[in-house]
């Protein structure tokens, strides 16, 4: 209220100046008067998060978490559907505010260590300011919303995190912390925390100011702000025309805001696609530095396939994309106290040996880990580094096998030198971190967009080194229940969680079905990478296999067959716009393949002694696997995902099995 200084009181704090008091209530501060509290209002998943709340304190977080996730999937509850946004509907947000550590990818363009102060501007519902907590001494979560903040409070308890405070607030201008306490401020949208504290969608240019003054006062020496805002000349505009006008900066605005704040320097980003939901960060200032890499839309549809393909011959040397910047949908600025800070990135590299080195392609993967490569192809690094619990294991997973990889004598030499080579892990600065060698080459997708006997070529290197993995890693092995267990125990009762009673008959026949054909069978089993896919292969010049790589499902001994199910299946990819669920239905289980994919699949299963029936139950295991690849990512916290990956596959198999 009168932005005094604060003391800790019987019942939660109380102010020096006015005497008033302020209570703590299940670990949340409430700093503003009773009828400013009591009027907030509620934004449409305020009561279905007090329930997540609610259900965590009897059935334990994880339940509670499975049960939110489900009903937001599903699409049951109220207005899930209603003016849906380009990045999401309301509920898809709300779940991934809860979920997707990889909200906090741009973390590590930060100043961030394990003794740092932090200050979280909200809105969030936990996943952000607990990604952070992970590297961090303290964390101050601000927000208005009773619901977040006891969703965030719940998760951090559950899992341990004591260095994270609540704090319920009311003026998005008054930041309830002494001057020079802070060494980060963290504010994801500016447009959101005054829209979410204020009420205010708008944003004078003179709040931006008195907002980066505050940001200023609170932050120590040597401190740093992160700002992310909509950009108000972007191109998405044209899209979501209903945006008022105030809600966005320029670059040009932002830097003078900051500026006339106090900060000494701003530093421009952007995270694309959106603010909220990305999987690259650009630096808008160096030419030579994290530019912006196409391939993740290379398996879209014929068209956008196209205008890649005019993209690359166009954008040589980064000369296009410097030109389209200023229209993106978002930025960020990271705003610092001194002219030279030095972010984690930065620190790491120097840590790890590549002192000097820069940062070509900052990625941020939807299962929670930003993926850091420096320096050139063939002699540079690639630093993965997760997020949380989840994607550290799956980077722990992903090193362990390509350490096993490169030391495994049974496979030829020139085979190896397809995988990258581990360099080192550890922890730096509280952080773990995982380092393997960059190789060169062509990414794989960029044969969706090339001519069929290309396309061909690339499909014969990659089945002949995935052959001769298979034949120099297989052994022949009875498959019994403890067997079966390991290899396909988890996914049922993984998707049981997700569907109705309906599709669990189903999927409990599909079960049936896999372990009746597989139990007591023999077969080969050996090398399986898991997501055998162009996305993970590189090529060269000749079109002739040079890399493979990301491991995190990777598996010693693995069922056949299944890694060239993936492969094979792609074709479709090429025409038409298709998700793995329909390729599966239309392509994979009728083996409606063309002569030349056919032939390699026939062959193979000739060589391991494969029937129709076997191949049917490997064929229902690769879509189960295709699910399980998914499930720790944003990418599967679609109802629209859902539809077509597990909804649709379960209903066209009724005619099937």
């Amino acid at each position: 209220m009168c932005t005094g200084p604060l003391a800790e009181a019987p019942a939660g704090l109380g102010c020096a100046a006015c005497s008033l008091d302020y209570r703590l209530d299940d670990g949340i501060y409430h700093l503003g008067p009773s009828f400013a509290v009591n009027g907030a209002s509620h934004s449409l998943t305020s009561a279905r998060l007090r329930r997540l709340v609610d259900e965590s304190a009897i059935l334990g977080w994880d339940e509670a978490q499975q049960r939110f996730t489900s009903d937001v999937l599903s699409g049951r509850l109220d207005g899930a559907g209603d003016g849906t946004p380009i990045d999401g509907t309301p509920w898809e947000r709300a779940l991934d505010d809860v979920l997707d550590a990889s909200r906090a990818g741009w973390k590590f363009l930060l100043d961030l260590h394990p003794g740092a102060r932090v200050l979280f501007f909200g809105p969030s519902s936990g996943a952000t300011p607990l990604a952070l907590a992970r590297g961090a001494g303290h964390v101050i979560v601000l927000d208005r919303d009773l619901e977040r903040l006891q969703v965030t409070r719940r998760q951090a308890v559950e899992h341990g995190v004591r260095h994270l405070t609540c704090v319920r607030v009311v003026n998005p201008l008054a930041v309830p912390v002494p001057d020079g306490s802070v060494n980060l401020a963290i504010m994801p949208g500016v447009a959101d925390w005054f829209a979410a504290v204020g009420g205010v969608r708008g944003i004078p240019r003179v709040r931006a100011v008195e907002l980066f003054r505050e940001l200023r006062r609170v932050l120590a020496p040597g401190g740093q702000a992160y700002v992310a805002t909509d950009n108000r000349l972007g191109l998405d505009r044209l899209l979501r025309p209903s945006r008022r006008i105030g809600r966005g900066h320029t670059p040009r605005t932002l830097r003078r805001a900051a500026a006339a704040g106090g900060f000494a320097r701003c530093r421009l980003f952007a995270p694309l696609p959106f603010r909220h939901k990305f999987h690259q960060i650009l630096d808008l200032e160096r030419g030579d530095a994290m530019n912006f890499s196409g391939n993740a839309y290379r398996t879209r549809g014929t068209a956008l396939r196209l205008l890649i393909r005019a993209w690359d011959a166009c954008n040589r040397g980064g000369a296009l994309e410097r030109q389209l910047y200023p229209y993106l949908p978002g930025f960020a600025a990271v705003l610092s106290t001194e002219p030279r800070p030095r972010s984690f990135a930065e620190r790491i590299l120097e840590h790890i040996g590549c002192d000097g080195a820069v940062v070509a392609n900052y990625y941020v993967r939807a299962k929670g880990l930003a993926v850091i490569v420096a320096g050139e192809a063939g002699a540079g690094r690639i630093v993965r580094l997760p997020l949380g619990p989840s994607a550290e294991r799956g980077c722990t997973h992903h090193h362990e096998a390509l350490e096993l990889l490169r030391n495994d004598v049974r496979i030829p030499a020139t085979l190896r030198a397809l995988f990258p080579r581990p360099v080192g892990q550890g922890v730096f600065a509280g952080q773990p971190y995982y380092v393997e060698s960059a190789l060169p080459g062509i990414p794989g997708r960029v044969y969706y967009a090339r001519t069929t006997r290309r396309y061909e070529r690339a499909i014969l290197a990659a089945a002949d080194a995935l052959r001769r993995l298979r034949r120099a890693t297989e052994v022949p092995v009875r498959i019994d229940a403890a067997e079966f267990e390991r290899l396909c125990g988890a996914w049922h009762r993984d998707l049981s969680t997700l569907v109705t009673d309906e599709q669990r008959a189903m999927l409990d026949r599909v079960a049936h079905v896999v372990a009746d054909t597989l139990l007591d069978t023999t077969l080969p089993l050996g090398w399986y990478h898991g997501d055998y896919d162009f996305a993970n292969l590189l090529y060269g010049p000749d079109d002739s296999l040079r890399g493979i790589l990301d491991f995190d499902l990777f598996e010693p001994r693995g069922l056949p067959l299944v890694d060239l199910m993936v492969l094979l299946a792609r074709r479709r990819v090429r025409r038409e716009k298709l998700g793995f669920g329909q390729i599966f239905l239309d392509v994979i289980l009728p083996r409606a393949l063309s002569p030349l994919e056919a032939q390699l699949l026939r062959e193979e299963m000739d060589t391991i002694g494969a029937d129709d029936r076997v191949y049917r139950a490997l064929a229902l295991y690769c879509w189960l696997e295709h699910l399980r690849l998914r499930r720790e990512s944003w990418l599967v916290r679609s109802p629209r995902w859902r539809r077509e990956n597990l909804d649709a596959v379960v209903d066209g198999l009724r005619s099937v099995l």
